[in-house]
């Protein structure tokens, strides 16, 4: 693929610039991306790519980024997670979009390296038709660059009018696009006080993640659970199982009617608790938690203290000298080797 792209000086302000491995790989997806319509081949299939899509292989990025296939993996997600790049997989490829390819990259002019008669003749013109014609360019792209900014500005406004958003960005931290958009698909869906309801039990029960908020929500959808009244008695029920004393008997005079889905929810949060979180689960909760400048305290508080970050640690992942996965694993190694 030849040619050139553009790139705003605006992102020397952006969050992606300060992490070098986030820039090497958004800048990757930049170049690699099809400035026209156009086919390509996957096998035997013909795949259609649209401006701003390319046919994307982990294995094949890790080796052209000279990146491992896990660190590749993890920060296409959040490439993923901010809006910037849409991946749409199947069994055998993906197909990357960058989301704001049409405002990244101007499609008005085309220019050609080479030397031609045409050129020649358009590079002869006179300083005051090229004067008129950079006056015009400038004044267009001035309009374009306003336009944007409206539009930014309104659906931001209205974003932050949603009750649950507020309480988001007041309890969690820096709300991403994508999650934004998603509490306002799901408040369209159930309502924003059982949003605001799954969120206040995600910070009680010490996960404040937007992951485990819509775990909370989506249980909810499977057991029917429409309003605030209802979710309340789930609780309720919830927590005087737990504080029943003494095992459920035959001879017992009264016996409460328990429906069927809270045995399954119980059942299942026996097995979550069981289940500890892997390496690569760990590692993006810290680097999220990272990115939303959370304290060193409440990293560790995050992971439930598995792992001991230090300062230094946590700086590191911080700069993109190394990830976080790379850290837990060298830490793992200490622990086989006895080492403290």
């Amino acid at each position: 693929m030849q040619g050139w792209l553009k790139l705003h000086r605006k992102i020397l302000q952006s969050e992606i610039f300060e992490n070098e491995k986030l820039l090497k790989i958004f800048i990757y997806c930049l170049t690699k991306s099809s400035h026209k319509n156009t086919e390509s081949r996957v096998g035997r299939q013909k795949v259609q790519l649209k401006p701003g899509q390319f046919i994307f292989g982990r294995k094949k990025a890790a080796v052209e980024l000279n990146m491992n296939e896990s660190t590749v993996r993890d920060y296409f997600e959040i490439l993923e997670e901010d809006g910037v790049i849409s991946i749409d997989s199947t069994n055998k490829y993906s197909v990357i979009t960058v989301d704001n390819w049409a405002i990244y990259q101007s499609n008005d002019e085309e220019y050609d390296n080479k030397t031609t008669p045409d050129n020649q003749q358009k590079n002869n013109t006179s300083p005051s038709d090229r004067q008129q014609k950079d006056t015009y360019k400038n004044g267009r792209e001035l309009k374009e660059v306003k336009n944007v900014k409206e539009f930014i500005t309104t659906t931001t406004s209205e974003r932050l009018e949603c009750d649950s958003i507020q309480f988001y960005q007041n309890n969690f931290g820096d709300i991403r696009p994508k999650i934004s958009e998603e509490i306002v698909s799901w408040s369209e869906d159930l309502g924003e006080p059982l949003i605001l309801e799954a969120m206040r039990r995600s910070l009680d029960r010490n996960k404040p993640s937007w992951g485990y908020v819509k775990s909370i929500l989506q249980s909810w959808i499977n057991k029917g659970i429409r309003t605030i009244e209802q979710a309340e008695a789930e609780e309720v029920e919830y927590k005087n199982k737990k504080n029943r004393n003494g095992p459920f008997t035959k001879n017992s005079s009264q016996k409460e009617v328990i429906p069927e889905w809270f045995n399954d929810r119980e059942e299942q949060e026996k097995q979550d608790i069981n289940k500890q979180p892997s390496i690569d689960d760990t590692a993006r909760t810290i680097e999220l938690a990272i990115k939303l400048k959370r304290s060193r305290e409440n990293i560790l508080e995050s992971i439930n203290d598995r792992y001991n970050l230090s300062e230094e640690d946590v700086a590191s992942i911080k700069e993109g000298k190394c990830s976080a996965k790379e850290i837990l694993l060298e830490q793992l190694k200490l622990r086989v080797a006895g080492e403290p």
